[in-house]
């Protein structure tokens, strides 16, 4: 093993592995692969420490606060099944007279329907984070605070009115996302211009923030009578002034379902999402059911609906 100085001999002619050139204060070793590899340097002065940054300013917490979601199967049109316990439903027909018309069939949302179909179908007592549960076989006379007897079994108070996760996961600053029964002029059959049935009560958008961002999933079954069918799936959205004067109503749709060869007759489960922003407060205000429009006569049957508010 032999040592040069590059500043003698340069890069040497003839090195061989284990070699070192020394250059300046560094030193290289000749590998086996034939190059020079760096081997150890001098060690430099230590570097000063920098002073310690000031500390920043906490930010404020975000005003809109976290999102949250409810879900319910309180459709009127619902009178069998229960909301995530099952997938059966009733029957609503769109009939030939609809697609003449180009009519869209809404989903109302009632009370009745609500408290028959949001039981809770889990044991209570999973957990604190968990939604208020069912208590199946319940003594009558040794019930939870906020819990009440409905046949044989008790259910949380808090469902009634509210969903099926009785309010547990909602955004923050609202009580309700569902206006159950409601009857205002946008629960009205429409003749004109956007064509709908008349259906009571909305989703709720109202405690909600100008910025918002909402998903709308509608879960229901269909049922083609004729094959090449296209089924249009979206919102009923009216938007309002202050005082609940309709500023404009308009179809909010999504993606077109196709039903083609071999459909006819059977039943699929759909779950289709519609968005929405909430850019004004008329759009915080606004009124909305779920809908469908179709181009040949169907069979569908409503479900469930899962309302997400996005922040």
């Amino acid at each position: 093993m032999a040592t040069y100085d590059y500043e003698v001999v340069g890069f040497p002619t003839n090195p061989v592995a284990g070699d070192i050139l020394q250059v300046g204060t560094s030193e290289y070793i000749y590998s086996d692969k034939g190059t020079w590899d760096a081997s150890r340097g001098a060690q430099g002065p230590q570097g000063v420490q920098g002073e310690q940054g000031e500390q920043g300013l906490q930010g404020d917490s975000g005003s809109a606060g976290k999102g949250g979601y409810e879900l319910t199967g309180g459709f009127t049109d619902r009178t069998t099944g229960t909301a995530g316990a099952s997938d059966i439903g009733t029957d609503v027909e769109y009939t030939q007279a609809m697609v003449d018309s180009e009519t869209w069939l809404r989903f109302g949302l009632g009370t009745t329907a609500q408290l028959a179909n949001d039981k809770p179908y889990w044991s209570n007592g999973g957990s604190e984070e968990e939604a208020a549960g069912a208590i199946y076989s319940a003594d009558a006379n040794n019930l939870p605070s906020g819990f009440s007897m409905v046949g044989g079994n008790a259910y949380p108070d808090s469902y009634q009115g509210t969903g099926l996760f009785s309010g547990e996961y909602m955004p923050e600053g609202a009580s309700n996302l569902f206006a159950f029964g409601e009857s205002t002029s946008y629960n009205n059959e429409s003749t004109s211009g956007t064509k709908y049935n008349a259906a009571e009560g909305s989703y709720r958008m109202d405690e909600l923030k100008v910025g918002d961002f909402c998903q709308f999933r509608f879960d229901f079954n269909l049922t083609p009578q004729f094959a090449n069918t296209t089924v249009e799936v979206g919102l009923i959205w009216q938007t309002r002034d202050a005082v609940g004067n309709p500023t404009f109503t308009f179809a909010l749709t999504g993606e077109p379902l196709f039903y083609g060869a071999g459909t006819t007759g059977r039943t699929f489960l759909n779950r289709p999402i519609m968005t929405a922003y909430l850019a004004s407060e008329e759009d915080v205000n606004a009124r909305a059911l779920p809908a469908i429009r179709s181009d040949q006569p169907i069979f569908v049957q409503p479900l469930t609906t899962l309302f997400r508010v996005g922040r």
